[in-house]
């Protein structure tokens, strides 16, 4: 991995946040589930390389929303 890490998405909760990272390491995008120390209400940011930010975007907007 080389690059800065930078959010993708932000979940307000870490299950979902878990399964985005999965999704994404199964396509071979490095991410991480991380609370940052500014986010408030206990935010989940999902962080992926730099390089990677629009590929992962992509990703996360196919997957349909539960409903």
């Amino acid at each position: 991995m080389s690059g800065k890490l930078v959010t993708a998405v932000i979940y307000d909760n870490r299950p979902e946040a878990e399964v985005c990272v999965s999704m994404l390491k199964a396509y071979g995008i490095y991410a991480l589930a991380t609370h940052m120390p500014d986010s408030r209400l206990g935010l989940i940011h999902v962080q992926v390389v730099d390089s990677d930010v629009e590929a992962a975007k992509g990703l996360i907007g196919s997957v349909p929303e539960e409903g």
